[in-house]
């Protein structure tokens, strides 16, 4: 390796300690945190800052770096540097799992190797990174690609049976709140109800998508379980996929394939509605697009359209996830023609007009698809603010819902420098930066990919930095692990070939990747095999949510007690409803996000006041919200209805109200 490639890992690290540095006192200093907490979410300022210093530190430190440096080759202090190094990372790294437990938002404390004594992890896990170093530098796997293809059909199959789950209700692991909000707006579309104010989704506009499929399905709460067990598949056959296009190595790609389900098959008891699959699914199909253009060269006008056109779809269905997957795209591409030797500058200012022009065009193309929509259902226009509901809410950003993030090693920090260092490989390919080298695109396409997808995971990361609970860290889960392949496969002719007695015929740059890949195999085998040890516990903990029959009775009971189509809102409804054909008669935002528009109380009792009413059901906890969010209106309520019956199903009670 010359001295290009040392330059890179100086660079490369001295942004990131730096970077690292001011985002500790930007969180830790009174003064400065203070000034970043009077103009927005401190995380997110941060975090937005500590992105655009990094990439403007590592391009200045690797510019001014001189090309001809004495770590070109083997050197004892660099040699030294590199064990430090690799140590400190390695006691980040157990720091990091030790800690985990002790994060908001996780579930740690109940994984098996939380239960079993550190000493027996540890040299359980020693053992097997040993062997599989063994295996790499005594033999060489050669798998048949159908094999691969194989392995990938059974993650796939087993990870849509996961999200079986059609009895939501089961207390303990299951996530009510958002389930009832995701099937809330399906409900809602389902039913012709336009978007406004009042009747709009906290999640995006994915209900239009789902609209057809399930209305050729029957449309109850079973056939959008049963939809979502297909697009949580889809995203694990997306991603694996990806993985195969951009990885040779077939031990890389068994451990990043078996990793890459680590979420949803070990970690969950239930699964996560806000992230699994709803704001992994159109990552992981652009991603997976971009992964096949890259390996197959497909890299023109028509490929770059599709993109775009997976990114407006991906607007659709949810706005903010959406818009990342078009700066990624319009990332990757802005920086494939910055490879280009013999660029200019007008060639380069017209390609990035163009693909900013990509990115509205996506945003718009989605805003006008919601109110061709809302025109046919008989509704008015949104406004874009309203479009962005609930991201222009200031409340939603800053207060309601926001975590401090921890300030001790933990696995955000690693997926950041990770994703830094990725960037990093994709920027480095810039002609700009190498005048006196050879490039070009199709030799910085495999680069241009990984920055692609690290500005897509980055800006996927900013839900987590909102919101600093640790579940939710699990959205950049699957894009880490690609990257991790990625990067490793760079280094495992080096892991195979070095002997201690020969290290005086490798570079530093040498060292310094193969103690980077030597890190990162082992990483990967210990999520291999914390998926494998702990996913046949979760899938049997599963089974508690596969249950229909109870359900199919409870709606039934409802069905039976009360008049046909009686007016009906809150939490549970929409799905109980939807079992028995019904129709609720109120559409507006799920009460469990209440709080986000309050004045969705206020409509919902003017409605019964307007329509006169003579009976409603309510879902779980749903009069206390009235009570709290419209309380001068919901003594109405109280002077002209009266509780006549009450239905409890697993804990939910469901309450029958008719006019006193």
């Amino acid at each position: 390796m010359n001295s290009t490639s040392m330059n890179k890992i100086i660079a490369f690290l001295s942004a990131l300690l730096l970077s690292f540095g001011f985002a500790a006192c930007c969180l830790n200093v009174p003064a400065l945190s203070g000034w970043i907490s009077a103009r927005g979410n401190i995380n997110l300022l941060t975090y937005a800052l500590q992105i655009v210093l990094f990439c403007l530190l590592f391009m200045i430190f690797y510019v001014l770096l001189p090309k001809n440096n004495s770590l070109c080759s083997y050197n004892p202090a660099a040699m030294t540097g590199v064990l430090i190094l690799t140590l400190l990372t390695l006691v980040f790294l157990i720091k990091m799992f030790r800690l985990e437990i002790h994060i908001f938002g996780g579930v740690s404390s109940r994984y098996i190797w939380h239960k079993l004594p550190f000493w027996l992890v540890f040299l359980f896990l020693a053992g097997e990174i040993l062997f599989l170093f063994f295996i790499i530098r005594e033999s060489s796997l050669k798998i048949p690609q159908p094999a691969m293809y194989l392995l990938y059909g059974i993650l796939t199959a087993v990870t849509a049976y996961c999200y079986y789950t059609p009895d939501y209700f089961v207390r303990g692991y299951s996530d009510r709140l958002h389930a009832d909000a995701y099937y809330n707006s399906i409900y809602n579309v389902m039913h012709g109800s336009p978007y406004t104010e009042n009747a709009t989704s906290i999640y995006g506009h994915y209900g239009i998508l789902f609209k057809l499929p399930m209305k050729i399905l029957g449309g109850d709460f079973i056939d959008y379980i049963f939809l979502l067990c297909l697009l949580g598949g889809l995203c694990t056959l997306a991603m694996c996929l990806a993985l195969h296009f951009t990885v040779k190595n077939n031990l890389l790609r068994i451990l990043g394939a078996v990793s890459l389900t680590l979420p949803v098959l070990s970690m969950r008891g239930g699964y996560y509605w806000q992230l699994w699959p709803h704001r992994i699914l159109f990552m992981s199909l652009l991603l997976c697009f971009g992964a096949v253009c890259v390996h197959f060269g497909k890299l023109n006008r028509i490929t770059c359209l599709v993109g775009y056109l997976i990114s407006l779809l991906g607007v659709l269905w949810n706005t903010e996830s959406g818009i990342f997957c078009a700066v990624a795209w319009a990332g990757f591409w802005i920086l494939l023609h910055l490879c280009e030797k013999k660029w200019k500058f007008t060639s380069a200012l017209r390609t990035v007009i163009l693909h900013l022009a990509g990115i509205v065009l996506c945003f718009l193309g989605a805003w006008g698809l919601v109110n061709l929509y809302n025109i046919a259902c008989g509704g008015s226009i949104n406004s874009i603010r309203e479009f962005l509901f609930p991201l222009m809410n200031n409340s939603y950003m800053t207060d309601l819902l926001r975590v401090d993030l921890t300030q001790f090693p933990s696995a955000y920090m690693a997926v950041i420098g990770l994703l830094f260092l990725a960037a990093a490989w994709g920027i480095s390919h810039m002609a700009i930066l190498n005048k006196n080298l050879p490039s070009s695109p199709a030799l910085a396409a495999p680069a241009c990919f990984a920055f692609c997808t690290s500005v897509l995971t980055m800006g996927q990361m900013s839900y987590y930095m909102n919101r600093a609970a640790y579940h939710n860290l699990d959205i950049s889960h699957m894009p880490c692990i690609l990257l991790i392949c990625i990067l490793t496969e760079r280094g495992m002719h080096f892991i195979k070939k070095f002997r201690f007695k020969d290290r005086k015929k490798f570079s530093c740059a040498q060292l310094f990747q193969g103690a980077f890949t030597a890190v990162n195999l082992g990483l990967l085998l210990a999520l291999a095999t914390g998926t494998m040890v702990q996913s046949g516990y979760n899938l049997e903990l599963k089974e508690e949510f596969r249950d229909k029959e109870e359900i199919h009775y409870f709606a039934g009971t409802i069905a039976s007690a009360i008049p046909e189509n009686t007016y009906a809102f809150g939490i549970g409804v929409p799905e109980i409803y939807s079992m028995i054909r019904w129709d609720t008669g109120c559409y507006t935002l799920d009460f469990a996000d209440l709080s986000v528009r309050p004045s969705v109380a206020d409509y919902v009792i003017q409605d019964i006041k307007e329509k006169e009413i003579p009976g409603f059901l309510t879902g779980e906890e749903t009069m206390k919200k009235l009570e709290r969010f419209a309380s001068d209106e919901n003594r109405w309520i109280k002077e002209n209805y009266e509780l006549s019956r009450e239905f409890t199903f697993q804990g939910a009670v469901f309450e029958y109200y008719t006019k006193k």
